[in-house]
């Protein structure tokens, strides 16, 4: 079935749910617009007035989970008393929560010996960028010429195809993005469970994002929370979507609202 629309449902008005509202967000392309280069992405300062907000109202509380490294998620939205999710949830931080995956850590040798590998056989490609993270490496290429973009998947695959260890490692696939990462049974669904664990209370989980890598969450919450994708798409498994991210603003006000007029189980 379809998502629908959020704004014509008013999912949480209609439950009447009176426990704590867990957000769960993911960042680029949901919290902040995509940027091809992803140093430029940044938390605008109205959006992170509002996470704080909802962070410290006494009804909700804040999840970020990003495929970015733990360290560079929270140096981009530096919110106090939230829980950061970084390397697609490999490494978790919040309230009286450190974790990171023991497997993912193990494999991190060789994919840096596949990263070094690749980067000398893609030359001088003008465009691509190469990311280095703390249990993994991302290769964008959204900004090279289109021209490019077939030799630069292929030597990718290829260069992963000639390490022995091949098996230990799996490929993420994104809007222009190629992610090598640890083949471990962990994703960001298993993250967003583990965060409602750690809570240690009744809450309704509410997750958006607008990426592949957050289908595993849409999927994990779909019995017990409300999912919503940023941009329409009949693939997804997202119970709503947003049609873009320039309505996450709009988004986070009604969070707010539920948050704070939750009386008695009713949205007033």
């Amino acid at each position: 079935m379809p998502p629908e629309y959020f704004f014509d449902k008013d999912p949480l008005g209609f439950n009447g749910y009176k426990h704590t509202i867990l957000l769960m967000c993911d960042f680029d392309g949901t919290l902040a617009p995509i940027q091809g280069d992803p140093g430029k992405c940044i938390l605008l300062p109205d959006i992170g007035k509002q996470l704080e907000i909802i962070a410290h109202t006494d009804n909700s509380r804040v999840a970020i989970l990003s495929g970015r490294p733990l360290a560079d998620i929270q140096r981009k939205a530096p919110i106090k008393d939230i829980f950061h999710a970084g390397s697609h949830g490999l490494e978790i931080s919040g309230p009286q929560t450190r974790y990171i995956h023991p497997g993912a850590v193990a494999v991190k040798p060789i994919i840096d010996k596949v990263r070094n590998s690749f980067e000398e056989k893609i030359g001088n490609v003008k465009g691509i960028l190469i990311e280095k993270k703390k249990l993994s490496f991302t290769l964008h290429y959204r900004m090279a010429n289109k021209t490019n973009w077939e030799f630069v998947r292929k030597t990718f695959y290829k260069t992963i195809s000639e390490n022995t260890e091949r098996e230990r490692m799996a490929v993420l696939k994104g809007k222009k993005v190629l992610e090598l990462l640890p083949n471990v049974p962990w994703d960001k669904g298993r993250a967003a469970l583990l965060i409602i664990k750690q809570l240690k209370k009744k809450c309704l989980p509410v997750y958006i994002g607008d990426d592949v890598t957050d289908e595993c969450a849409f999927k994990a919450l779909f019995e017990c929370g409300i999912t919503i994708r940023v941009g329409q798409s009949k693939k997804t498994a997202a119970q709503y979507y947003l049609k873009n991210q320039k309505e996450i603003s709009r988004f986070l006000e009604y969070i707010n609202r539920a948050a704070c007029h939750y009386v008695l189980g009713e949205f007033v």
